[in-house]
C-alpha cells in the first residue's frame, strides 16, 4: 500500500502512550500524509497552524499505541494454517479421528489432508500417533499432520508412499518401527521431504495470495503493523517474498514485512531488499528444537522421558555461519530453546566477540525458554536481544514443569530480563501460538492459565508499560527501525493503533477483552478507518 496526499488528521482528546521517553504521554497526534506531525497536549496541537482544516476525530479517552510488532512469525504457515484442518481442540486420538474424518468427507480422495496444532501432551495417553495409528482415520486422502511446535510431522501410510522411502535418505530425524520400516513420525529436518510434496500438490500461487490476504486482513484488525516473518525451510515453513510485492503493487498488503531466512541465499524478489514495506532482514538458525517434542537442548534429561534432546549445530559451524552473516550486514535470529542450546549460543556469541566480530544489529536469541541465572548473567554484557513468546505462560503451564521438574523455575521468567537489563521483544511464533499481541501482553501481565485462575511464577509479571515495550519500542530498536517507527514522535512514520478503551484504566484481567478499532500504517487504515481519512 503507499500513499500520496498531504491531509492531516487531528486525533483528539485521547490517552497516548508514546513509547517515546521524552513525552510518555499525550492527549492528541497530528498526522500529515505518511509521517506523524506532531504529538502532544490538546490546546497545544490546537494552536498549530496545521490544525485549521484538519479531519478532526474525537477520540473521548481511548489508548493510543504505536502499531505493534511480531518479532518472530511464520506468515505464510500462518496463511495455510487458516485453512488446514485445526487440531487444537482435540483431547484424544479419537476426537482427532472424528475431525479429519469430517474434514476428509468434504475433498477428492487424491487431495492431500493438512491438519496443524495437534498437542497430544493433553491426552490422557500422551503419544505421537504414527502410520499405523494414523490409518485408523477412515480417509483415502494421504494426511500429513503438524504438531503444535512445528518441530514434528505425522504421515499416514499413503502419504509415506507418495513421498517414497528414498526422500528421507541420509536425514535425520527419521522415525522406524522395531522392523525399520517409515513409523510416520519425523522431527526436525526429516520433516522437509514431507512438507515439499505437500506443496507442490495444495499450493498455487493464487491461493497463496488468498490465504495471505485473508491473514493479513486479521493481522491488521489486530493492531499489527510490522510483522517479521521467518522462512523455516527445514521445518517445511518456506516463504517467498515476491508474494508480498505483488500485494504491495496490488494494495492488498496491510502490515510492513520483514523477513529471515534459515538459508543464505536471497528468496525471490523481483527488487530491493530494504523499501519500508517488504524487506530482506538476514539469517535464522535453529540450535535445537522444541520441548513439546522433547528436541529442545537441555544440559540434563527430561524429567519426564530419556534423552536430553539434540544440538543441530556444532561450534564451527555457528562460528562460520554467524561470522559470515555478520560480514554480509545480517540480522541473525537464533532458535535456543533448551538450557544447552542457550549455553552454545552464547559461546559462540563470547568468541566471535573475542575475534572482534561487531554485529551491526544485537544478536537475536529467538525463545530461550529454558534460561540457567549464570546464562541470563552473561547476556548482560553481550550484544543481544531476546525474542520470547509470552503466550507461553498459558499455553505450555503444565507441560514446561512436567518436561523440566524443577528447572520450570528457569522457564520464561521475563521480569528477571527486564531486571537484568537484556531487551525483551515480543512474538507469537504463529502459527504455534496465538497471534494476538493484546493478548501476550495480557499473559505478561498476569501469569495465570488461560483461566486466569492458576498463576505461574507470579514474581515475574511485568507492569503494562514493561509489556507495551516489547511490543512496540523494543522490536524497533532491535530491528534497527527505532530510527522511523516504534513510537509516537514526531516525523516517525504513521504506524499506529486506536484500541476501543483505555488500557490502563481497566483491571488486568481485562486486557484481553480490549479491541482494537482502527489500526493504521503510514497514515493509511489497513484495519476500521475514520470518516473523511483514507
Amino acid at each position: 500500500m503507499t500513499v500520496a496526499r498531504e491531509g492531516v488528521l487531528f486525533l483528539r482528546h485521547g490517552n497516548l502512550w508514546t513509547g517515546d521517553s521524552r513525552r510518555p504521554r499525550a492527549e492528541s497526534m497530528l498526522v500529515r500524509g505518511d509521517r506523524i506531525l506532531a504529538v502532544g497536549s490538546d490546546e497545544a496541537l490546537s494552536n498549530l497552524p496545521e490544525a485549521a482544516g484538519a479531519v478532526r476525530y474525537e477520540l473521548n479517552g481511548v489508548s493510543v499505541l504505536p502499531g505493534f510488532s511480531d518479532c518472530h512469525i511464520h506468515v505464510l504457515a500462518s496463511a495455510k494454517a487458516m485453512y488446514a484442518v485445526d487440531l487444537s481442540a482435540c483431547g484424544s486420538f479419537e476426537e482427532v479421528r472424528r475431525r479429519i474424518e469430517a474434514h476428509g468427507a468434504s475433498v477428492p480422495p487424491d487431495t492431500w489432508v493438512y491438519a496443524t496444532n495437534l498437542n497430544e501432551a493433553r491426552w490422557d495417553a500422551p503419544v505421537l500417533p504414527d502410520a499405523e495409528t494414523l490409518d485408523r482415520i477412515a480417509i483415502p486422502n494421504p494426511l500429513l499432520i503438524h504438531r503444535v511446535c512445528t518441530h514434528a510431522t505425522l504421515l499416514n501410510s499413503r502419504a509415506l508412499e507418495l513421498v517414497g522411502e528414498e526422500a528421507f535418505d541420509g536425514i535425520a530425524g527419521v522415525g522406524r518401527d522395531a522392523a525399520g520400516r517409515l513409523s510416520g513420525v519425523l522431527v526436525e529436518a526429516a520433516q522437509l521431504p514431507a512438507h515439499r510434496a505437500l506443496r507442490r500438490s495444495l499450493y498455487t500461487r493464487s491461493r497463496l495470495l488468498k490465504y495471505l490476504e485473508g491473514f493479513l486482513e486479521r493481522a491488521a484488525s489486530l493492531g499489527l503493523t510490522s510483522l517479521h516473518t521467518c522462512g523455516a525451510s527445514s521445518l517445511g515453513m518456506v516463504e517467498d517474498l515476491s508474494l508480498y510485492q505483488e500485494m504491495q503493487r496490488l494494495g492488498t498488503l496491510r502490515c510492513r514485512i520483514f523477513s529471515v531466512h534459515d538459508e543464505f541465499s536471497v528468496p525471490p524478489m523481483s527488487a530491493g531488499l530494504r523499501d519500508g514495506w517488504v524487506t530482506y532482514e538476514g539469517f535464522k538458525l535453529f540450535l535445537d528444537g522444541s520441548l513439546g517434542a522433547r528436541t529442545a537442548a537441555l544440559s540434563s534429561p527430561y524429567a519426564d522421558a530419556g534423552g536430553s534432546g539434540m544440538l543441530l549445530h556444532t561450534h564451527r559451524y555457528l562460528m562460520e555461519a554467524m561470522e559470515k552473516a555478520v560480514e554480509r550486514g545480517n540480522i541473525i535470529l537464533s532458535h535456543a530453546i533448551g538450557d544447552a542450546a542457550v549455553e552454545q549460543l552464547l559461546d559462540v556469541i563470547e568468541a566471535l566477540g573475542a575475534k572482534g566480530t561487531v554485529p551491526a544489529f544485537p544478536y537475536l536469541l529467538n525463545h530461550v525458554q529454558v534460561c540457567r541465572p549464570d546464562q541470563l548473567e552473561r547476556m548482560r554484557t553481550l550484544p543481544v536481544a531476546c525474542v520470547v513468546q509470552p503466550t507461553y505462560v498459558a499455553s505450555d503451564i503444565d507441560m514446561a514443569p512436567a518436561r523440566l521438574g524443577e528447572r520450570e523455575r528457569w522457564t520464561c521468567m521475563w521480569k528477571r530480563f527486564v531486571d537484568a537489563g537484556v531487551m525483551l521483544c515480543g512474538s507469537s511464533d504463529a502459527p504455534i501460538e496465538e497471534l494476538n499481541p493484546l493478548y501476550a501482553i495480557w499473559n505478561l501481565v498476569n501469569r495465570t492459565d488461560d483461566a486466569g485462575i492458576r498463576e505461574w511464577n507470579p514474581d515475574q509479571k511485568l507492569t503494562l508499560d514493561e509489556a507495551l515495550h516489547v511490543y512496540t519500542v523494543n522490536p524497533a530498536r532491535a530491528y534497527g527501525t527505532w530510527g522511523w517507527n516504534g513510537s509516537l514522535s514526531a516525523g516517525k512514520a504513521a504506524d499506529f493503533l486506536i484500541l476501543d478503551r483505555d488500557l490502563f484504566a481497566i483491571h488486568p484481567m481485562e486486557l484481553r477483552e480490549a479491541a482494537v478499532a482502527h489500526t493504521f500504517v503510514d497514515g493509511r487504515a489497513t484495519h476500521g478507518g475514520l470518516q473523511g481519512w483514507p
